[in-house]
């Protein structure tokens, strides 16, 4: 385990290869990507073992864009799908449309609430 480097977030890690967070995991289980000393109870991933897992995969590696907003955050459709480890936006816009989730329009672009992702995750 290397101590001192740059790591990320299995979300982070998932976002930058676009794979789901599962995926991420189970790559590290079977290691293909380095976990680091974990922080606040949460796996982290190495940069330079993701860096050579993508590279040795020809995956070009996507920016991850860091959280604007604190506590009552929204995320896009997108981050959404990563966080839940849904394939397709429309698995997410029915759980929209089914009530599970909450959004709304913000600028022309559907922001669901982290909250109600929280929940949902939770089963609450």
């Amino acid at each position: 385990m290397i101590i001192n480097s740059r790591a990320f977030s299995l979300t982070e890690a998932a976002t930058k290869l676009g794979m789901t967070e599962q995926e991420v995991l189970r790559l590290s289980q079977y290691g293909y990507l380095e976990q680091s000393k974990p922080e606040n109870g949460s796996t982290r991933i190495i940069q330079s073992s993701l860096e050579k897992y993508a590279a040795r995969s020809g995956i070009a590696l996507q920016e991850v864009r860091k959280p604007s907003v604190g506590r009552s955050e929204s995320l896009t459709v997108q981050e959404t799908m990563t966080k839940l480890g849904l394939l397709t936006e429309v698995a997410v816009h029915r759980l929209i449309q089914a009530g599970k989730l909450k959004a709304q329009m913000e600028k022309g672009i559907y922001k669901v609430d982290a909250g109600s992702v929280r929940n949902y995750i939770l089963g609450a």
